[in-house]
């Protein structure tokens, strides 16, 4: 029996020049297609933080909408707090008027029942 080293220099004589090229040639080859699809990998992170980055911009975006819906929100509360308050003002004119128009149609009526009156009491008093 022959040693392991012994058997390692009878293949490697059995051999010929062109397949031990060959070999290395198809090692480098492999070797060079690796390096291929590693570099095709980092194209591929590369377009993903290029995609990460611009969502991260839309959602900046977003939330400056929505800093701004959120603002026009409050405005809009401060509106209808001011138009509540406009309308009591309104309501209390209102009554105050309907108040004073009453008042006012008292002192009519009053003044036609005087009016009525001396002018029944000039009648009667002619007749």
């Amino acid at each position: 029996m022959s040693t392991l080293e012994e058997r390692v220099a009878d293949l490697e004589a059995k051999m010929t020049p062109d397949l031990r090229d060959e070999m290395r040639r198809g090692f480098e080859l492999v070797t060079a297609r690796f390096d291929a699809i590693d570099r095709r990998f980092d194209a591929v992170d590369q377009r993903f933080n290029a995609v990460d980055q611009r969502f991260d911009a839309v959602d900046q975006r977003f939330d400056a909408v929505d800093q701004r819906f959120d603002a026009v929100d409050q405005r809009l509360d401060g509106v209808d707090k001011r138009l509540d308050r406009i309308e009591s003002r309104v309501e209390r004119l209102d009554d105050r008027t309907d108040r004073r128009f009453m008042w006012i149609i008292g002192i009519q009526f009053t003044m036609m029942a005087l009016v009525i009156g001396a002018l029944v009491a000039a009648v009667l008093r002619g007749v």
